[in-house]
Order: C-alpha cells, then structure tokens, then sequence
C-alpha cells in the first residue's frame, strides 16, 4: 500500500502515513484524508489514487507545491516511488510506493496457482502472502510457513512479517 513519510510535531523523527483512502488534502500538517466528496479551492494540494491504481497529486496555481522541485505541469503530477513534496508551507513529504508483506486469505484465481516455495497449489481462503516486490504467492499457515521459510523471497525482499519498510527518507 502506498504511503506518505512527513515528519512528525517535534520536526524530528519520519512517519508513514498509509493512503488507505481515496483523497488526501497535504496543506494540513499532518496530511489529512478527505471524505468522499469535496471541492478543490484555489490553493488546494490534494493527493488522489486513480482508477488505476497509481496516485496523482492536483495542486491549484497558488497552493505553492512542487515536486522534485518542479511545479506541477498543469496542476498535475503522477506520483512515482520517492518523489519529494514540497507544500507552500516548506514541509516535505515523500510519496512511497513501497508496501508490506502481510498475510490474507488467498482469494482464488482463474488458473490454479502454486506456492513461489514449496510448489503446491494455493487453494482460496488459505492463508498466504503476496511478495510486495515480485507479487508471487506463498503459503503461510502454520503447516505452511514458505514466507517465513527464509529470511528473503526468492527475490531479495525481506520475509520477516515485521520487517517494516526498507526505504525511509534520510536526514
């Protein structure tokens, strides 16, 4: 799941705001999700997730924002992993795209799919994870720990489900 790094109150230490929601306004500090319907102003700074998944920042003329230190051509950036934000206030945020590993119920697919480790099928409401950096499935039940077999993926992501994130921004 994509995500914000801000600083905290204190200007001291990097947090990670989930975008779980579907608008978030970046002119208030910390960021805060809107609700379902509201208005863009003239200094408005807003992140959205698109219909296609991906995350786009509208920002109006006055609202002071740039990216990477670019303003908006025409109000409006795709966001891509790591790009620095800058609102009209001076504050930075970082936009990731990094998710965490977690473990879901496998919820089926067309064609039977097979454990990245271990080889045999997955079967719908199992317990699994997906790698967040090569989406293969794995199973993770207690018969069936592949995802926590090794300490990584058969890609170089970590296998610990309480790894954390691997890029925070630096100082």
């Amino acid at each position: 799941m994509a995500h914000l790094w801000f600083r905290d109150a204190g200007d001291e230490l990097w947090s990670a705001m989930p975008l779980n929601d579907l608008a978030v306004d970046i002119r208030f500090w910390p960021p805060v999700a809107l609700a379902g319907e509201f208005c863009l102003g003239n200094d408005s700074a807003v992140i959205l997730e698109s219909s296609a998944g991906g995350w786009a920042l509208l920002a109006a003329d006055r609202s002071g924002v740039r990216v990477n230190g670019l303003i908006p051509s025409g109000g409006l950036r795709v966001l891509q992993d790591r790009d620095e934000i800058r609102t009209g206030t001076k504050r930075v945020l970082y936009f990731s795209a990094e998710t965490l590993a977690k473990v879901t119920e496998f919820s089926g697919a067309e064609t039977t799919m097979y454990c990245g480790r271990c080889r045999q099928a997955l079967k719908q409401g199992q317990e699994a994870v997906r790698c967040p950096q090569c989406s293969i499935w794995f199973h993770q039940t207690k018969e069936l720990p592949c995802w926590t077999y090794s300490p990584t993926c058969i890609c170089p992501q970590p296998t610990a489900l309480d790894a954390g994130y691997s890029w925070v921004p630096e100082d």
